[in-house]
């Protein structure tokens, strides 16, 4: 029997949701690798969409995000197709290819199966906030559908705590996979999220989900929805005072 189990141990396959191995706390990791603050310095950064099985568009993506000089990179969620450890394993050994710290927001795919524990364990918590360059960065859970639109998320509460609280600051942007109004996000939750996005002064809020581009302005706040990386293109910010462009880059 222990020859036969020693036999074996070769060709079992692991569960694709199993936890094991892989690398662990990315987005603090990201976090850590930010430049020195200089708030009077003009900075870019750049924001990509669902990935998926998009992977040799992505790879592209990648490749050109590699030759640009921005100061972080945030992904938009949908970073896998099903939230497999496999899945969640490659796209890390992508992103790491990105020279500049790289972020990632979980979306309604990453969330099949166990893939939310996989996101945690490989990424690190799906709320997070942090400034740099005299601006606040906030990355949110908003899959209101995958929690059966619970009412507790998006985390209005906490969103309203990390957009009020801190310093003042010369912009503020909001990160999260589904944007509001969509019919997956949480239809009670829409009008609260874009009246204290405007009483906050948020500068744009950015989404993904879609697979498409699109931009319109809310209670004086700019949205904007990335298309997915199949199309080929990203969103370039650049913030210069108190001025912020926002260009489409195609690849």
């Amino acid at each position: 029997m222990l020859a036969l189990l020693v036999a074996a141990c070769g060709v079992f396959e692991f569960h694709p949701y199993e936890i094991r191995g892989g690398e662990e706390s990315l987005n603090a990791k990201a976090l850590a690798r930010l430049p020195r603050h200089d708030p009077e310095r003009p900075f870019r950064f750049a924001v990509i969409g669902d990935i998926q099985l998009f992977l040799d568009d992505s790879a592209d993506a990648v490749d050109d995000l590699a030759r640009r000089d921005v100061d972080l990179v945030v992904q938009m969620g949908d970073l896998t197709e099903y939230g497999t450890a496999q899945e969640y394993e490659w796209v890390a050994r992508l992103l790491e290819k990105i020279p500049a710290p790289t972020f990632a927001i979980v979306g309604n795919h990453d969330l099949m199966g166990k893939g939310g524990l996989l996101y945690q364990r490989t990424f690190g918590p799906t709320f997070q906030s942090f400034d740099y360059q005299g601006s606040r960065f906030v990355l949110f859970d908003s899959n209101s559908l995958e929690y059966g639109f619970s009412g507790e998320v998006p985390d209005v509460a906490r969103l309203r705590e990390a957009l009020m609280s801190g310093p003042a600051r010369r912009h503020t942007f909001t990160f999260s996979h589904v944007p509001p109004g969509h019919p997956d996000f949480d239809p009670d939750l829409t009008e609260p999220v874009e009246a204290l996005q405007a009483e906050a002064g948020v500068t744009i809020s950015f989404h993904a989900h879609t697979h498409r581009y699109a931009s319109d302005v809310r209670r004086g706040v700019r949205y904007f929805v990335a298309d997915a990386l199949e199309s080929r293109n990203y969103l370039l910010v650049t913030v210069v005072g108190d001025s912020v462009d926002v260009e489409r880059v195609y690849y």
